[in-house]
């Protein structure tokens, strides 16, 4: 479980508002955690779950989770449920790891930027949830995003090349791949192949979909 220094510093703010969360909603434990660019979760904050558990799950368990980022990164979905049908295609995960840990019921809720999954917060429940407590989720889903969104390393910012950075720039200012060639003195292939670059670090599909999702260049 490798944390970056910065993200460290945060931990103990992360772990309170697991703790805020846990009140509102009763629950039995909750994980935080990062999502890098390849939809695996990384940098775990644990609260009321032992090591070993957390470990198990991760030795054992991880690849059969219905629940992951990976399952749900195309959809437009913040939060889901462990529904009868993903215990009964999941037998083994919920058999095999979740009852004998005391674990019933799950609810994960996905932070995204720009569409892509970046964190994720995992509850946890020795008893279900019921249709109140996930409608009080859903109502407090923006208070969480904002809680943590501020807290996440600035990955985004490291996401693009000082050149890359400098592209989007123009591309917001309605520079066609002509016209940026010209001004960084680079040939046109070189600028498609930055905006493809560009396109694959932002989730986005296209210039207009680039300049429409609000992203910030940083540089």
């Amino acid at each position: 479980m490798t944390t970056t220094s910065s993200f460290m510093r945060n931990d103990a703010f992360i772990s309170s508002c697991l703790n805020t969360i846990a009140h509102l909603i009763p629950v039995s434990a909750g994980v935080f955690y990062l999502v890098d660019p390849d939809l695996r979760p990384d940098h775990y904050i644990l609260h009321g779950i032992s090591d070993d558990t957390h470990q198990q799950y991760l030795d054992h368990f991880q690849p059969f989770d219905p629940l992951k980022p990976a399952n749900f990164h195309q959809q437009d979905i913040q939060m889901v449920n462990m529904t009868p049908a993903a215990i009964a295609n999941n037998r083994h995960y919920y058999h095999d790891f979740m009852l004998p840990n005391r674990m019933r019921d799950m609810t994960e809720i996905f932070i995204r930027q720009r569409k892509r999954i970046i964190a994720g917060v995992s509850l946890i429940r020795d008893t279900p949830f019921t249709e109140l407590e996930h409608s009080r989720l859903r109502a407090v889903l923006p208070l969480i995003e904002l809680a943590t969104r501020d807290l996440l390393p600035d990955s985004e910012a490291q996401l693009l090349t000082a050149k890359e950075q400098e592209i989007v720039n123009m591309v917001r200012e309605g520079a066609s791949n002509k016209r940026i060639a010209l001004k960084l003195g680079i040939s046109l292939s070189t600028v498609k192949t930055h905006m493809r670059n560009i396109f694959a670090k932002t989730a986005v599909v296209n210039r207009t979909e680039l300049v429409s999702s609000g992203f910030i260049a940083y540089g």
